[in-house]
């Protein structure tokens, strides 16, 4: 018997983790972690009146439910078309700490310039800010291809 409900429980656990990629809520996210710790707070009280299996099943359930509500009231962040869900959009301009971890993760120093100048991006850069870019690790044609941003369009 002890068994079928650690069995139960640990698959409601699974089904609620696995939730679907697509909701637009943290429902699935909040009934996993709101099951777990409803379950090991209601194995515990169970174990005091000794039900620790009544406690676990009851508190899994309550705090599934309980994570459910507040997971279903926070929305997800939903990624724009055509980027990856931890990438900016390719049109967003960048600033100075995107060029800084573009350098740290050693993206090569055309495909930086390049998009600095394909985002549209403006950099209004102070000798501090120079200092600041050199220390950590940006080079100096990046750091030109920055100020370049604000200067005006010369014509021939």
């Amino acid at each position: 018997m002890n068994r079928n409900i650690y069995l139960g429980v640990t698959l409601i656990v699974v089904l609620a983790l696995a939730g679907c990629a697509q909701n637009k809520t943290r429902v699935a996210e909040g009934a996993g972690i709101g099951g777990v710790l409803g379950g090991a707070v209601g194995t515990i009280l169970g174990y005091q009146s000794g039900h620790p299996m009544q406690g676990l099943a009851i508190g899994a359930a309550a705090g599934a439910a309980g994570g459910g509500l507040i997971g279903a009231q926070i929305k997800k962040p939903q990624p724009q078309e055509g980027t990856d869900a931890g990438t900016p959009a390719a049109s967003a301009p960048l600033n100075m700490q995107d060029v800084i971890n573009m350098a740290k993760e050693k993206v090569s120093d055309a495909d930086i310039v390049s998009k600095i100048q394909a985002t549209n991006s403006k950099f209004y850069l102070m000798t501090s800010d120079l200092d600041y870019l050199h220390n950590q690790g940006v080079s100096q044609r990046v750091v030109d291809a920055m100020q370049a941003t604000t200067k005006p369009a010369t014509t021939k």
